[in-house]
């Protein structure tokens, strides 16, 4: 009788965290991307008016960066093509690790300004090549 008895309990149970496992997931599936697309980055920072510079910027990409001289991380195949002007470089060029599988450029830029005490700001060239102006705000 007691054997019986946990047989039906321990049934019931599995029927009932079945059923709660049905209800508080429901529908909802996981995100599977690797990046964050609400990382903390101002929605301001190198935003213009151009979209295809924006799309590009908030394109997510994969950063493998050892050991590399912060002013030559402009230089790295993810950012190779933007347009970098120094308006006036940091006093040290201290080298930058970075290894992410997914991060979007806008939030990459964004952690060096911080890191690395760097301003940048979009520049949109009607009729020309867009760029980012990058000054050192110790120099």
């Amino acid at each position: 009788m007691i054997l019986h008895f946990s047989r039906v309990l321990a049934v019931a149970l599995l029927a009932g965290l079945s059923s709660c496992q049905v209800w508080m997931f429901g529908d909802v599936k996981p995100d599977y991307k690797p990046h964050d697309k609400l990382a903390v980055v101002p929605q301001e920072f190198l935003y213009t008016g151009h979209r295809p510079l924006n799309d590009w910027l908030d394109t997510p990409v994969q950063i493998q960066i050892t050991e590399m001289p912060l002013t030559e991380v402009f230089e790295h195949p993810a950012l190779r093509d933007l347009r970098v002007v120094w308006m006036n470089q940091p006093k040290d060029n201290p080298p930058i690790t970075i290894h992410r599988l997914a991060i979007t450029r806008r939030q990459l830029l964004w952690a060096l300004g911080q890191d690395h005490q760097l301003t940048m700001l979009a520049r949109t060239v009607p009729g020309g090549r867009s760029y980012v102006e990058v000054r050192a705000r110790e120099s």
